[in-house]
């Protein structure tokens, strides 16, 4: 997949003082698109048509709802309430059909099917899957996975063309485990394998060196509950829990 270059969002977030840039891109396109899909594009043909084919994921819709424009997530969910149901009811025929002779196995479905299944089992997990992949499937995620790969192609970019962004990342804190993936990811797909080894061993390095950081600032936040520490400085261990718990899965703001 091609992506264009985005280079300035990805400068202001490796310019913050942040445990992972890739958090505050994340973060700030998840609000863009939460406050877009409730805005002008509520109407837009493009939009309606996604929104009724996926919906959006418990956590998009808990977010869609607390920003409080209740008529633009009520028309959305309505439209895709009636596809959905459309596929729902699909899925209740073929159980429905299953359930009436359910030891019945065509010669095309015994080749679909696992070993000693009934075509009542099979029905049964059939409907199954399509409910956890409906559950699975959001407008909002897949528009954020997008975004996100296309600032993890810019960074890859900026670090093998620009000499300043280089010093920049280095100077970093690095990237939680949560997004660590995706840059490596990038990485092997877009360098050299020269290049791949030598900004391996920059991430690397910097990614143990910043986890080290947090492991100690940790350590000294467990032991200032101590009384014999309790007049001693925090230091930069005060938020060292929620920082480390970012490094670990990502999203940390504060």
């Amino acid at each position: 997949m091609k992506y264009h270059l985005d280079t300035i969002p990805v400068w202001d977030a490796f310019s913050e003082d942040s445990e992972c840039p890739f958090c505050i891109l994340e973060h700030k396109s998840e609000q863009s698109y939460v406050e877009s899909h409730l805005g002008g594009s509520v109407m837009e043909p493009d939009t309606r048509i996604e929104v009724n084919e996926k919906g959006f994921c418990p956590h998009h819709n808990a977010l869609l709802y607390q920003a409080q424009n209740r008529l633009g997530l009520a028309l959305m969910t309505h439209t895709h309430s009636l596809e959905t149901m459309k596929k729902m009811n699909k899925k209740i025929e073929e159980l429905e059909k299953a359930m009436k002779n359910p030891e019945k196995i065509s010669r095309l479905l015994a080749k679909k099917m696992s070993g000693g299944e009934s075509r009542l089992q099979h029905s049964i997990r059939s409907f199954s899957d399509w409910l956890l992949s409906h559950l699975n499937r959001c407008t909002i995620c897949d528009k954020i996975s997008y975004t996100l790969n296309r600032y993890a192609y810019t960074m890859i970019y900026l670090w093998e063309n620009d000499s300043e962004f280089r010093k920049t990342m280095q100077g970093s804190k690095g990237l939680c485990m949560s997004h660590l993936p995706l840059i490596l990811n990038m990485a092997a797909e877009q360098l050299s394998s020269r290049k791949q080894t030598e900004f391996l061993k920059e991430l690397l390095s910097l990614q143990m060196e910043n986890m080290e950081r947090l492991e100690k600032e940790l350590h000294w936040f467990t032991q200032k509950f101590d009384y014999k520490n309790q007049d001693k400085p925090w230091g930069s261990s005060r938020d060292a829990l929620p920082r480390i718990l970012q490094k670990f899965t990502g999203k940390y703001m504060e």
